[in-house]
């Protein structure tokens, strides 16, 4: 077992971190402002592990996550269990991660712990509950198609996704309809093992109880070693620049322009003054702000960097009113092209935006639950571990106003782009 103890010394947080035998790791945030505690699994999958023959598979499995196990057999069971201990659970799928988390009174603690080692190792998959869900998961399906933004979906999932399965969470219905006990066995096999997951314990513990608590439930948990995450490829490619114009909802356009970004697999030096970067453009006091939504034509516009291990993106866009979306677009261009004027990023505005983004990571320290459910995973899978979190705020201190133009220049100047146009008619308003 390998541990470590480490202070976020600017929020006054404690993480303690631990690797089980079987590859697990266990970190623990131990917070006593509440008598709450939040017990997460994440794990390393999601639709990027898919293949068109199996697209859908990582969602539907959420959906059997909290379904009967070797425990609590069946549904009125678990259901049952869960009222017992005041548990509030959900499960989240994205292209890149999968989490299930509960929260319960501290004093649930070891229950809680139980619950989650029982849901995760011993799932049942009865035929019976995976009929049920399948009707649910085909009902979600459809409340997507139907949302007026969903050919704007499919849209940049074939434009800028190498696979474009790996970029479709909800999944394709002749996945959905095939789905098995087998099946889902399988992907279990594969995925859910303590090698390819972290535990995260968040709130009224005591870290070293908590840590012991983990080592012994946990340590029979199987290693796996099938997992392909880690050496999976890039999902993102823009090879050239492209227009597309895609139908959407009546009155209303919306313009984005899409590069391709750092990775956090290999490129993660870059993240920093992307990070900035991003913070600076969204001040409404800003150029990019005042030029386009406040003297301009926009409703509202942003710049962002989404980072992501294997599709990051680097995105301008905005909403404004159809019969302007040209005008608007011509406009946004121009704008990009403002940023590499001289005076174009000032020291006071890339201060201000290091203040934010650090003030930003406090207010998430300042949630058990968030540290838990969100803060934790996301840069446990990001970052392929914890490192890149906990050396984020020195990283981020040093970057330079010549870091955020070398990330523009070396990003964006003269680099494709996909340009998607989405208005009622699905072209260019006469």
């Amino acid at each position: 077992m390998i541990q470590a103890l480490v202070l976020l010394a600017a929020s006054g947080i404690q993480l303690q971190q631990t690797e089980l035998a079987n590859g697990l790791d266990v970190i623990v945030n131990e917070d006593h402002s509440s008598n709450v505690v939040t017990v997460c699994i994440t794990v390393n999958t999601g639709a990027t592990c898919e293949s068109p023959e199996t697209n859908g598979l990582a969602h539907f499995y959420e959906h059997m996550f909290f379904k009967g196990n070797g425990a609590l057999p069946d549904q009125t069971a678990y259901n049952e269990r869960m009222r017992e201990l005041g548990i509030v659970r959900n499960g989240i799928t994205s292209s890149e991660m999968v989490r299930y988390f509960l929260t319960v009174p501290s004093h649930s603690f070891h229950q809680a712990m139980e619950f989650m080692f029982d849901a995760i190792t011993t799932p049942l998959f009865d035929e019976e509950e995976i009929v049920r869900e399948r009707s649910v998961i085909m009902n979600e399906y459809q409340r997507n198609t139907s949302s007026p933004w969903w050919n704007l979906w499919k849209a940049k999932e074939q434009v800028l996704a190498v696979d474009p399965w790996r970029s479709n969470s909800i999944g394709v219905p002749e996945v959905i309809e095939a789905a098995s006990r087998q099946v889902m066995m399988d992907f279990q096999h594969t995925y859910y093992t303590p090698d390819n997951s972290a535990l995260i314990i968040s709130g009224d513990v005591n870290a070293a109880e908590a840590t012991e608590a983990a080592e012994e439930m946990f340590s029979s948990w199987e290693y796996g070693g099938r997992s392909d995450y880690s050496s999976l490829p890039l999902n993102i490619s823009i090879p050239g620049d492209t227009l597309v114009h895609v139908s959407g909802p009546q009155g209303i356009a919306s313009i984005s322009i899409v590069f391709r970004g750092p990775s956090m697999v290999d490129q993660q030096e870059w993240t920093y003054a992307a990070d900035v970067w991003g913070q600076y453009m969204s001040a409404m006091t800003g150029e990019f702000q005042e030029r386009l939504v406040t003297d301009g034509p926009f409703l509202n516009v942003y710049a962002s960097y989404y980072t992501q291990r294997f599709e990051p993106t680097i995105t301008f866009g905005g909403t404004i009113q159809a019969d302007k979306a040209r005008e608007g677009y011509d406009l946004l261009r121009g704008e990009i092209e403002r940023m590499f004027e001289e005076e174009y990023f000032t020291e006071s505005g890339l201060n201000l935006a290091l203040e934010q983004l650090r003030r930003h990571r406090l207010f998430a320290c300042e949630s058990a639950v968030e540290m838990a459910t969100e803060t934790l995973p996301f840069w446990w899978v990001q970052g392929d571990g914890l490192d890149y979190y906990l050396e984020y705020p020195e990283k981020l201190a040093s970057v330079s106003q010549d870091d955020v133009k070398s990330f523009i220049n070396t990003w964006i100047a003269g680099q494709p782009s996909a340009v998607f146009v989405v208005t009622p008619e699905g072209r260019w308003s006469e």
